[in-house]
């Protein structure tokens, strides 16, 4: 937990990412607010909650380029031969871009705030307070589960920052988050439970969700997380001992 609050001061240091972060989740809120403004369809819990989830996630895919990040500032080869591990202090640096996405969903719900000019909508109570609190704990840790698995794919490639926009609309639309007022297609339905992102913005959303739900989140952030030390072994073993990753 040190480790991670470190690098995620290190990770708000860099401009680029506070201006990504806030202002996809402003832009994305807004687009939120006038449309419902003018079609109507979403509540305001459904526009804020989109906006902030997006921008979160938005934030997270910088876990694709933020190894290669660390290799241009000369730093990697230290993470790699730290006495706690590897993969542990790995770790403490992807989940800084997912930790700090977490701050989209208060500036989402601010925004909306500024455009309606009114801080009492669907304000929740002290359960559904809680409840929010809880779902976006949940989104955290899938973000984080999806985040080991991308930094540990992309980091064989030095061009790794140029393909986080090619994660962003594939995983909006497999995870339902587009889906507020209809319901996704049957088979989108069944593929959105793969990824570790639906039942939280369901919790967020104040629908309803079953202990079965729950359950299957666990299963899947879980054989998520298998894949990224899967995949994290493999690229430790390419760099300090076939020597075919760069650390350098």
């Amino acid at each position: 937990m040190r480790m991670t609050a470190f690098h995620v001061r290190q990770f708000v240091s860099v401009p680029y990412f506070i201006q990504l972060m806030v202002f996809t989740t402003i832009v994305t809120t807004l687009v939120q607010f006038l449309a419902a403004r003018a079609w109507g369809g979403i509540t305001p819990t459904q526009g804020w909650v989109r906006g902030g989830v997006i921008g979160m996630w938005t934030t997270a895919t910088c876990a694709a380029g933020i190894i290669g990040f660390e290799r241009f500032k000369g730093t990697l080869a230290h993470l790699v031969i730290a006495p706690i591990g590897t993969l542990r202090s790995l770790a403490a640096v992807i989940s800084a871009a997912a930790s700090f996405g977490l701050a989209a969903l208060p500036v989402a719900w601010c925004t909306w705030a500024a455009a309606s000019g009114s801080v009492d909508f669907t304000l929740p109570g002290w359960m559904g307070a809680g409840r929010m609190v809880a779902a976006a704990l949940l989104l955290l840790a899938g973000c984080l589960a999806l985040s080991f698995v991308i930094a540990a794919l992309f980091v064989l490639t030095p061009n790794a920052i140029a393909y986080e926009e090619l994660l962003l609309v594939p995983v909006f639309i497999a995870s339902g988050i587009l889906f507020t007022s209809t319901a996704p297609p049957p088979w989108l339905a069944g593929f959105s439970r793969l990824l570790p992102l639906s039942m939280p913005f369901d919790l967020l959303l104040g629908r309803a969700v079953t202990a079965v739900d729950v359950v299957g989140w666990l299963v899947c952030v879980s054989a998520w997380l298998s894949l990224a030390a899967f995949l994290g072994r493999r690229a430790l073993r390419m760099a300090t001992r076939a020597g075919t990753l760069e650390v350098i």
